[in-house]
């Protein structure tokens, strides 16, 4: 990644099976506290943290691209010497899957993909000068849920402290835009590992249409919404979730749409 940087991931689960689980931009392991719980007698869950967050005393250097945080994942499993894992990722995390397998087919067992960016992703802010007050703050946050109240007041409070860091403003800012920067329609028709998307019907940051263009381009996939659940699944309808990806992780069906 052009400097070192700690690898960072909590582990948790039983089974034989590793699972990879990436956040999304704002998010961390914690978001998928919930379905590692539900399906963790059969699966073994490294859950990352991605070198975005707000760590006191980092030097958030210039961002050069998702690339940089699909090499992280890919010094993570070599570390780990995993020969094959089902990957699964969130809004950012969703994007850094899909490149990481198009990267490494032939170490993807299966593909999970929620909310994900890479074809498209509306701005919280829409283009205008990000405000920083609290109220403005829970607004704009609470756009991910369907459901307003998962948008707690710790959620908040944190969002606000990364928003007041000047520097890490700005480095969130680059971030962002480089997801929507990389777009990856031409790129999905070589994705033909099993591959199951998951989207909220609700999700007004990546729209359902955009998961019409997902399952669209990618051969082997299938889909299913979540009633009722915005950008963030794993966090709004976690049991919902974790049924689907059992499922899907158990069986082999032809692919599909689930509405």
């Amino acid at each position: 990644m052009g400097e070192s940087v700690p690898l960072r991931y909590l582990e948790y689960g039983h089974g034989a099976t590793p699972v990879i689980l990436l956040h999304g931009l704002f998010g961390g392991p914690g978001n998928w506290t919930r379905i590692m719980e539900d399906l963790a007698d059969d699966y073994y869950f490294f859950a990352v943290q991605f070198p975005i967050d707000h760590c006191e005393g980092r030097c958030h250097r210039k961002f050069r691209g998702v690339d940089e945080l699909t090499d992280y994942v890919e010094e993570l499993i070599d570390q780990l010497q995993l020969d094959k894992v089902i990957l699964c990722g969130n809004s950012l995390g969703g994007q850094v899957a899909v490149d990481y397998s198009l990267r490494h087919p032939d170490k993807v067992d299966r593909l999970i993909i929620t909310g994900s960016a890479g074809l498209f992703e509306r701005s919280l802010n829409e283009g205008k000068r990000p405000q920083i007050d609290r109220d403005t703050i829970r607004q704009r946050a609470s756009e991910i849920f369907y459901d307003e109240r998962h948008c707690t007041e710790e959620i908040v409070e944190d969002v606000y402290r990364m928003l007041h860091d000047r520097r890490f403003a700005r480095f969130l800012i680059r971030v962002a835009k480089a997801t929507r920067d990389r777009n990856m329609k031409d790129d999905l028709s070589r994705l033909h590992m099993p591959t199951l998307i998951i989207w909220g019907r609700n999700d007004i940051i990546t729209p359902p249409f955009v998961a019409e263009e997902f399952h669209e381009g990618i051969p082997n996939a299938r889909l299913a919404y979540i009633e009722e659940c915005g950008h963030a699944p794993p966090i709004e309808q976690p049991d919902e979730f974790a049924r689907l990806m059992r499922e899907f992780l158990e069986d082999s069906a032809p692919a599909q749409v689930v509405r």
